[in-house]
């Protein structure tokens, strides 16, 4: 008669156990355990690992769980119950009860008569902790308690929980007899919420972060009684108790509670077919209605397209095709934006013409057995891509097509991490806030533990010990993390069933946040995270929010609304030459994928000039082949030899210039060679990128062999399959790397094509990001894009573009809410403009005519239009806005009522551009830096803000502070901070320079400063200071960069060489002023231009009359 600890709460009652399941089993197996029992409070959502884990080990798993429960006949009366499942139906049984219980957070009636009418499936004990039957025993109620819960549940086992401490101290002889006359069986019980006794503290530390309360290190020690206790002990315990009777009980009790959760293969919906055809028929009609429309009958598409309908037929995928093509249909014709595609999906034919993805893969030599074969039988994975605020409203189609019992999103948990379990430790403890930043300030971002930290970290760890006191918090908070702290949505996931969920997985239900698509009822969570969602047979869907999609889809809008002409984004050229000097530049801010620095550097170096480079680089520039990156470039630039691994493989690796980038080059290879099928080459692909040792030998052994059988040498079979197996690691894949591709150049065309267009998507998409949006608007006004300010009369709540230029949205300046917007918009909309400042104030009403909302518009200058300083309309505010609550809005009297302006002078323009900055985030006036950009197109000075790589650069800014400091040999140095129009920058003035530069150090003083640029400490840029310049210097090259120096070459000096000499002056003599040649007596233009302008001050024209004849230089303003 082995015991059982009947109530177990594991760490997915959130923080309110320290128990992690994996540690349960393994630990409880030690102890003993032949069953082990798992009672969460109201969730199921460690069921299905807790189960396997049990069956693993060779343990019974029982499942129950936790409740509160109210009476049906008075709901004032709470009793903890735990409900355990019988069998198959009793495990049902559980899914719907936690489901209701998490609906309302509450016990309801409906649970109560869900028990009585599956009385046979569910068996209830009645725990002692706290408990309504305990507290009754003392007032002689006992019985009749009892009684009433019989009721309350009728025809259910029902136990009441004894405890050894009840034992030992004589309550269970006293209660017995009324306990056996109430028809309730008692049984030896135990709780635990935690493993072992020391693990008490932690267990209490974590009780004191989910109630927000304080502890101190005095119960360090202390140990608690609520640890799962050893089998063996337990069962003497009880043994030798009342004769048995507890442990015999318990033993018949948990008889009966086998449960088998049903594991199996994914269960796929069936797709409401019309017209009673077959879901493979009408599949094959979609696709050849596809066919014809896009016009691609070809022999090659005719056969690849019956090959993979074969396949997909096979292996049972028909009704998941016609969902997700639904699914898609319907965001087309609700004109939602979708995308290329994303993964190996983007390999199918049949995913092109159903229009799930948006690259044709014969075209790109793309590989459906990457994605489906039938020698690997998985389900296929299609992830979805929408506008990231569009994806409520296809869930909320899905949920309306196939109904809110059968749709659900799914569960993902929040973990106490490093930093995050750190920064409650310390709060429970009382820590300040320096001991706290010292601890989380010195743990790096990402999936990073205390225990790597301390071994990597010497501040880390010199803090750890500098003191008992972080010894402890360390340790205690490396107790507990890994535990889960909060539940959320996965970003992506949603479950689809042919049948109510609740029979497969229970639910939960979600927070509403801030979608207005979903009816409030229809916000459900499986309880289930991803994984035993699949495990349990689901369809699991990834619908993913991708705020590129949403910036493609407002930047064809606004380029629509610009040019008045349709815009299908499908149908663009691929070989744009504006689209490919944008790449070959790298001026690819706000481009999908193409945004990091050292992409850009990639794109710089390549070059690219074909579609097939952008691929490559996307699938290059990662970890592992990024050293392969070099070679790719010399070899298309002719600098490097191409070599292959074997001649039969050329056609294959030459498009990458002999080097094996993806994923789908390695089952061609394998298929060429060695002659295996396309899904044997992707088992072999999978084996390698697994680095299973053994399958790795198999296949080796197995390409060498196909490869002597096709009249190979063994030695070159042998080379080529070491090749494959030493890259196919790093090899990534292409359908997925065009996919994405496809979605970078769509966006770059609009941006080389339609500028103001795209970068007015681009700051609507980036307001709520500052940072990124400060990025933006400098390059946009470097393309000569007008940045407006915000108006009264043209602004809307976003940004919009016009004829002039972008004007900001009046949503951007802070303090100014929605409703205010709507209503500016809407009373221009029914009175017409509004004529000035006072006329908006009367239309507005003292409801929007408080200073601060007024002193907010000012600032960012959204009344600048009409002619008033912003100094004069600041210092009538305060009688304008009294003069509207006095007299209402009685607009009649408007003029008669108007305030008599006391006129002040304009403020400076650093004053207005702080002020600017300070309620948009950005200046919209131009910064004195500004007057400069025509040297910023010549490339000789930079913009702050541009900076992404290192190197010796010149800006042009304002020095807005100085902090002079002394170095350890007692010499003066500085750091100074330079603001341009596009931000700041750190200026590090070591003691050699400055000396030089001193009598430039002024504060808000606008300078010409040059030096190298380097990575800080904190991993900001920062310029090491060489020269600085006063502004004569940056006004002289700002005159010169309006000249032109045009040079005419007679024709019989129309030489080579002569071109060389030339070209060698220019390169030698960098400058400002373009350079353009010409033929004597002809308007031909040798050279359009050279990479760089040139120096006028230098010693280059007297070195080119040299060459030429002096009338052949001119210098032309």
């Amino acid at each position: 008669m082995p015991f059982t600890t009947l109530q177990v709460f594991s760490s997915y009652s959130l923080l309110k156990s320290t128990i992690r399941l994996n540690e349960y089993v393994e630990t409880g197996k030690l102890l003993g355990y032949k069953q082990l029992a798992l009672t969460d409070d109201g969730v199921l959502h460690g069921a299905v690992e807790f189960y396997e884990l049990c069956i693993q080990n060779g343990i019974q798993p029982i499942l129950g769980c936790t409740f509160e429960a109210a009476w049906k006949s008075d709901a004032s009366r709470k009793e903890m119950l735990v409900v355990y499942a019988k069998g198959a139906k009793g495990y049902e049984s559980l899914l719907k009860l936690s489901t209701l219980y998490q609906q309302g957070l509450t016990w309801t009636k409906e649970m109560t008569e869900w028990i009585a009418t599956h009385s046979e499936d569910v068996k209830i004990v009645l725990p002692p902790m706290d408990s309504e039957w305990v507290a009754a025993h003392s007032k002689g109620k006992l019985e009749s308690v009892l009684r009433a819960v019989k009721e309350e549940f009728p025809g259910v086992e029902i136990a009441v929980g004894i405890t050894r401490e009840m034992v030992e101290r004589g309550e269970f002889d006293k209660m017995r007899a009324g306990i056996e006359d109430a028809g309730v069986v008692p049984v030896a019980f135990s709780v635990a919420r935690y493993l072992n006794t020391t693990d008490y503290f932690s267990w209490k530390v974590l009780q004191a972060i989910r109630l927000g309360e304080t502890l101190s290190f005095t119960q360090e020690d202390a140990t608690g009684s609520e640890s799962l206790p050893e089998a063996t002990s337990m069962t003497k315990v009880f043994q030798a108790a009342a004769d048995g009777v507890l442990l015999s009980n318990l033993e018949h009790f948990t008889k009966e509670l086998v449960v088998e959760i049903p594991l199996r293969d994914t269960m796929l919906p069936k797709f409401p077919v019309p017209g009673g055809k077959t879901s493979a028929q009408f599949l094959y009609e979609l696709c050849e209605a596809a066919m014809l429309e896009i016009g691609v009958t070809t022999p090659i598409y005719v056969n690849r397209l019956k090959e993979e309908l074969a396949v997909i037929h096979e292996m049972g995928f028909d009704d998941y095709f016609l969902i997700v093509w639904d699914i898609m249909r319907h965001a087309r014709e609700q004109g939602i934006q979708t995308g290329a595609g994303r993964g190996s999906a983007a390999g199918s034919l049949v995913a092109y013409l159903l229009h799930i993805t948006g690259v044709d893969p014969i075209r790109y030599h793309l590989l459906f057995e990457r994605f489906l074969n039938r020698e690997r039988y998985t389900m296929p994975d299609i992830d979805l891509d929408f506008p990231d605020d569009k994806r409520e409203d296809i869930l909320a189609y899905i949920v309306s097509k196939y109904g809110n019992q059968n749709v659900a999103q799914i569960v993902t948990f929040g973990t106490l991490g490093a930093k995050q379990v750190i920064r409650d430790v310390c709060k429970v403890f009382g820590e300040n806030i320096i001991t706290v930043q010292k601890f989380s300030n010195n743990i790096a971002q990402g999936k990073v533990t205390l225990e790597q930290t301390y071994k990597e970290n010497k501040a880390f760890r010199e803090h750890v010990e500098s003191s008992e006191r972080n010894r402890k918090l360390y340790q205690v908070a490396k107790s507990l993390e890994g535990l889960p702290r909060h539940s959320s949505v996965h970003a992506a996931g949603v479950v689809l069933s042919q049948d109510v969920l609740t029979k497969t997985v229970p639910l939960m239900k979600r927070d509403k946040g801030y979608s207005t698509a979903l009816q409030e009822s229809d916000w459900m969570l499986t309880q289930y995270a991803m994984q035993a969602v699949e495990k349990v047979g689901l369809l699991k869907m990834d619908l993913l929010g991708l705020s590129n999609l949403t910036l493609l889809h407002k930047a064809i809008q606004q380029t629509q609304k610009v040019t008045k002409k349709a815009l299908d984004i499908t149908k663009i050229p691929l070989d744009d030459p504006r689209t490919f000097e944008l790449f070959q530049k790298a001026q690819t801010n706000g481009i999908f994928q193409f945004e990091s620095d050292g992409i850009r550097r990639v794109l710089k170096d390549m070059k690219p000039t074909v579609f097939e480079d952008l691929v490559a680089v996307l699938a290059l520039y990662r970890p592992g082949p990024m050293e392969q990156i070099s070679h790719f470039i010399n070899r298309k630039k002719g600098t490097e030899i191409v070599q292959y691994p074997h001649a039969s493989l050329q056609k294959i690796l030459e498009p990458t210039y002999g080097i094996l980038v993806y994923q789908e080059q390695v089952m061609q290879a394998a298929s060429e060679m060695a002659g295996f099928s396309l899904g044997e080459a992707d088992i072999l692909r999978r084996a390698i990128g697994k680095k299973n040792s053994d399958a790795i030998a198999a296949q080796k052994e197995k390409f060498v062999q196909g490869a002597l059988t096709k009249g190979y040498k063994q030695e070159d079979a042998e080379t080529v399959y070491d090749y494959i197996e030493k890259f196919a690691n790093y090899g990534f894949n292409k359908s997925h790397a065009v996919a994405y591709a496809m979605l970078s150049y769509q966006l770059a065309y609009l941006k080389a094509n339609y500028p103001t267009a795209f970068f007015t998507a681009l700051f609507q998409n980036a307001s709520a990001k500052s940072a990124k949006l400060q990025d933006y608007l400098v390059e946009a006004r470097q393309l000569g894009i007008k940045i407006l300010p915000p108006s009264i009369n043209r602004s809307y709540a976003d940004f919009v573009a016009d004829d002039s230029g972008v004007i900001v949205g009046l949503n951007n300046i802070k303090g100014i809410r929605r409703d205010f917007v709507e209503s500016i918009v809407k009373n221009r909309y029914e009175y017409g403009l509004f004529k000035g400042f006072q006329d908006f104030a009367y239309r507005m009403g003292a409801q929007y005519t408080k200073e601060p909302l007024l002193l907010a518009l000012i600032n960012a200058g959204a009344f600048d239009e009409f002619g008033e300083t912003r100094a004069t309309l600041k210092a009538n505010v305060d009688a304008v806005a009294k003069s509207v609550k006095f007299h209402g809005l009685n607009l009649s009297l408007e003029d008669d009522l108007e305030v008599a302006f006391t006129h002040v002078e304009e403020e400076p323009l650093l004053q207005r551009i702080e002020e600017e900055i300070e309620v948009l985030g950005f200046s919209v006036s131009p910064h004195p830096s500004s007057k400069y950009d025509p040297l910023v197109k010549s490339g000789w000075i930079t913009p702050i803000q541009t900076v992404f790589e290192e190197g010796y650069m010149r800006f042009v800014g304002m020095i807005v502070d100085i902090r002079k400091i002394s170095t350890r040999k007692g010499e003066q140095m500085a750091y100074v901070t330079l603001q341009d129009a596009s931000g700041m920058m750190d200026v590090v003035v070591f003691p050699s320079t400055l000396a030089e530069v001193y009598q430039h150090l002024q504060q808000n003083k606008m300078v010409l400063a040059e030096g190298r640029v380097k990575k800080g400490q904190k991993g900001q840029w920062q310029l090491q200071l060489n020269r600085m310049y006063p502004m004569t210097s940056a006004d002289k090259l700002l005159e010169d960069s309006a000249k032109i120096l045009k040079i005419a070459i007679r024709p019989e000096k129309h030489t080579p060489e002569v071109y060389a000499e030339i070209k060698q002056l220019v390169t030698k003599y960098k400058g400002v002023t373009p350079v353009e040649l010409f033929l004597v007596n002809s308007k031909t233009l040798v050279k359009n231009s050279f990479a760089n302008g040139v120096n006028l001050e230098s010693k280059l024209i007297p070195s080119l009359i040299d060459i030429l004849d002096k009338e052949c230089i001119k210098i032309v303003n």
